[in-house]
């Protein structure tokens, strides 16, 4: 039976047992019978259930606990605890509990599954993906720049009046970068653009004034494509931030970005540095100064992911909050094909290869790991990529305990939220029920079964029954770009077999006096008659890959080197012919043929 139908017979029948039973509940259940979701006893017992405490030790075979006004009185093993008089009993046996996630980078409201920017933010699509987030199990979420105007201060301020049952949302308002800078090409005015360190200082006052949790900035030039922030501006921006109370996090790319804002004292790195394998100078700063390191695996993966048809698009557990129409798009052929031809498509792979050294390395060596994911920006799905992200965080060497250990108590120390992110006593009562264990694999953190926020039982189905999504569609348009892309492949295909001379294949020859004059294929030429004779070869090409074609080629037309030039007999008159090349003019070489 599917997952989602399952879920809706759970809730049917519940309600059914909840309107119609009146009858006392059976031993096994207690007297007090079971919780009622929404609305718990003031002391519950569970029961039977193997218990992930988070912290990284040893799980509790059939553990015992007990939850009153909302918080974790005792935990135990089997038999341990006295069942409190009058408290509600929950049987949990042959299932797992773990605490919920605690993600450091996330974003909400501004991707609507087919475009990203701030067309799309609202405060209905914030609250969509903060409950994305807690249907598969994010407790809390740190939304990190992209929150603009004050929406998501009158939620956050809403949930700490204790109101709403989404994810417990933090944020850094609107982040930071220098003007034209990343992420301005996909986000527009979100961020803060800022040309000097008065303008840094200003946006962090102002940041301060709204009570931010952190303080976003972007380090990066994608690429090289745009301007990066300048070592002064991010040093201005850490220490007006310190002088406010605030915590610093960083966008970063490169390795000597990563060490300048380490030494400046940032808080946290929240995405992995790509260009280089990290060092132990830098793992030895950030242990010195407890600077916090979140991968985001899951966000650099997606870059280049789709082209693959991974097998988990589609699988039921994304169905369930994510329509399947969505999953086709992305395995459609045509959007595999463009992410395969994307000309940074290898480049993705090998930053993303560097990223998962580089996560092994920093874990290895002490640094503070966290979660993050990136997730709702473009292809990064709230809530379902937070469990991608941990099972690529095994695959590149952490253990499963470690890396929950990371998603549930390291996060929730770093997010500030100390009451969730593990299961101890004084920790509120909020966990997943899961089917099967992911010590044993961590794929399993998939396997919800139920959600218990305060020891009370989530409703998970109306979380996400009523949200919408715009499906990205298949164009007229794309499907043309997509053949005259396979025809270009078939044609570069059927090149690659045919003999090249430096990076090309002979084109036609231009003929001068009798004699061919080879040419790239794809090029144009134009003959001066002289003399000299002037032969102009055109090809968006660089001088030293035409002259190169021309080394190669001309001996196959019995031209001889001669210094910079070559030679050859005219086959008529006998003579010395002295061909030389001018490339001196941009994607063009000049042929100029004399007789001597």
């Amino acid at each position: 039976m599917k997952r989602y139908t399952q879920l809706v017979i759970a809730g049917i029948l519940l309600a059914i047992v909840a309107g119609c039973s009146a009858e006392p509940a059976d031993e096994k259940a207690g007297a007090g019978g079971e919780a009622k979701p929404g609305a718990p006893a003031e002391v519950t017992y569970f029961m039977g259930a193997r218990l992930i405490p988070g912290d990284g030790s040893a799980p509790i075979e059939a553990a015992t606990f007990i939850v009153s006004n909302g918080k974790i009185t005792a935990i135990g093993a089997k038999g341990e605890l006295k069942v409190p008089e009058g408290a509600g009993r929950v049987d949990l046996e042959g299932q797992t509990i773990m605490p919920v996630v605690v993600n450091l980078h996330g974003h909400a409201g501004i991707n609507n599954g087919s475009t990203t920017g701030a067309m799309n933010y609202s405060r209905e699509s914030v609250l969509a993906d903060l409950n994305r987030y807690i249907y598969y199990g994010v407790g809390a979420v740190a939304l990190l720049g992209t929150d603009a105007g004050d929406v998501i201060y009158g939620i956050r301020n809403e949930q700490r009046e204790g109101k709403g049952g989404s994810a417990r949302v933090l944020t850094a308002g609107q982040g930071i970068t220098v003007r034209g800078g990343w992420p301005v090409p996909v986000l527009g005015n979100i961020p803060i653009q800022v040309s000097s360190e008065a303008d840094a200082r200003k946006a962090v006052s102002d940041l301060a004034a709204k009570k931010v949790d952190f303080v976003k900035i972007w380090v990066d030039d994608d690429m090289g494509r745009v301007p990066k922030m300048s070592s002064a501006i991010s040093k201005a921006i850490i220490d007006e931030a310190k002088k406010n109370n605030l915590r610093v996090v960083a966008h970063v790319f490169y390795l000597a970005d990563a060490k300048e804002l380490v030494a400046a004292g940032v808080g946290g790195l929240v995405h992995s540095i790509r260009d280089r394998e990290v060092d132990d100078a830098l793992i030895s700063d950030m242990k010195q100064k407890n600077v916090f390191y979140t991968p985001t695996l899951v966000a650099h993966e997606a870059k280049f992911v789709y082209g693959d048809h991974p097998d988990w698009l589609g699988e039921q557990t994304m169905r369930e909050a994510y329509p399947a129409q969505l999953s086709a798009y992305y395995a459609n052929s045509i959007t595999m094909n463009r992410f395969k031809r994307n000309p940074d498509a290898d480049k993705f792979r090998q930053q993303y290869d560097v990223a998962k050294r580089n996560l092994k390395k920093m874990a290895d060596g002490g640094v503070k790991i966290g979660l993050g994911t990136d997730s709702g920006t473009a292809g990064d799905f709230p809530g379902y990529f937070e469990h991608r992200e941990m099972e690529l965080m095994v695959s590149a060497g952490m253990s499963p305990s470690d890396v929950i250990k990371a998603a549930t108590v390291v996060s929730a120390e770093i997010a500030g939220v100390a009451d969730l992110g593990g299961l101890a006593v004084g920790k509120a009562g909020d966990f997943f029920v899961l089917s099967t264990n992911p010590l044993d694999d961590i794929k399993n953190t998939k396997d919800i079964v139920s959600m218990y926020r305060n020891g009370a039982e989530m409703q998970r189905l109306p979380l996400i029954q009523n949200l919408t999504m715009e499906v990205p569609s298949i164009t007229d348009q794309d499907r043309a770009a997509d053949r005259a892309a396979a025809v270009k492949e078939a044609q570069a295909a059927a090149e690659a077999k045919l003999e090249h001379f430096g990076k090309f294949v002979l084109g036609s020859s231009a003929n001068v006096r009798a004699m061919p004059i080879p040419t790239p294929k794809g090029s144009t030429s134009r003959i001066v008659a002289g003399p000299p004779d002037r032969i102009t070869v055109g090809l968006r090409a660089s001088a030293a890959d035409l002259r190169q074609f021309y080394t190669a080629a001309l001996p196959k037309y019995r031209w001889q080197a001669q210094g910079q030039c070559w030679e050859r007999t005219h086959p008529v008159s006998n003579k010395t012919q002295v061909l030389c090349a001018d490339t001196s003019a941009a994607n063009s070489i000049i042929l100029q043929i004399s007789e001597r």
